[in-house]
């Protein structure tokens, strides 16, 4: 961490007056006072400054997960190799940024932190600032679990908007994740609903139910099997044709071709 080299020089300053006031130089000591302040705001902010630092230096992702991204089909894939380290170094920001709460199990594996990252960045690439603050807690658990929202009802994802929190089941992200065309890709659902809320000017657009014929055969998923998938019925008909885009980008081009170039608008591509 940056912080900790960063106090480095003021804790040897430290020691050094220390040392000096016990070989008897006692004119010296009114002097630690100067690196014990620089120290004690060092630990006090040092979130602020990592963060910053990181910013400035952004670092890549380990190899084990580059390969997960390059295994996965996908928007990653598409990018040539500039954009695939912009790719990997916001996905390892986001996921620094974003609070990973496991439920039923001690930790969240590095893999599906960088799952859930790579489905939000995904949507926020080409935007400066791809960060969600407003939606930063992530609740993972490993099956179908029911929440306070929906307290009787087992499902596999969804967004609390009073809380800011997602929540998944891990077992069906990475699937949709890893399997898009077999699995609908719940962590794309969730985080473009998120788009929507923190962007709505951007949003005005709203996707049609007469639009789910040819949702239905981009995705290759009917409306019934989407809602089983998720567990809920109420589904964001325009979070479900934003995933169609991302998954299927020249099918959806030519299914629903003025809703392609809106999107692409939408997402700066």
């Amino acid at each position: 961490m940056f912080a900790r080299w960063l106090a480095v020089p003021f804790a040897l300053a430290a020691m050094l007056i220390l040392y000096l006031a016990l070989q008897g130089y006692y004119q010296y000591t009114s002097y630690l006072i100067v690196p014990l302040i620089f120290l004690a705001v060092i630990f006090v902010l040092a979130p602020q400054i990592n963060w910053w630092w990181y910013k400035h230096h952004p670092p890549d992702l380990p190899h084990g997960l580059r390969a997960l991204l390059e295994q996965a089909p996908g928007f990653y894939r598409r990018l040539n190799a500039e954009d695939k380290l912009r790719f990997r170094q916001r996905v390892a920001l986001f996921t620094m940024s974003t609070d990973f709460m496991p439920q039923g199990m001690e930790n969240v594996p590095d893999d599906v932190k960088t799952v859930v990252a790579a489905s939000a960045v995904t949507l926020t690439f080409r935007k400066q600032e791809f960060l969600l603050p407003r939606y930063e807690h992530v609740v993972l658990y490993a099956h179908p679990f029911p929440s306070p929202q929906y307290p009787e009802t087992f499902h596999t994802s969804e967004v609390y908007d009073e809380d800011g929190v997602l929540l998944f089941s891990i077992e069906h992200l990475m699937h949709g994740f890893m399997q898009p065309d077999l699995y609908f890709h719940s962590g794309l659902y969730e985080y473009a609903k998120v788009f929507m809320r923190v962007w709505p000017e951007e949003c005005q657009l709203q996707v049609r139910g007469e639009h789910w014929p040819a949702l239905e055969r981009i995705s290759g998923f009917s409306r019934e099997r989407i809602e089983q998938w998720i567990g809920l019925q109420d589904l964001s008909l325009t979070a479900v044709a934003v995933v169609c885009y991302f998954v299927a980008p020249e099918r959806f081009k030519e299914e629903l071709p003025e809703l392609f170039k809106y999107f692409s608008k939408m997402f700066g591509h």
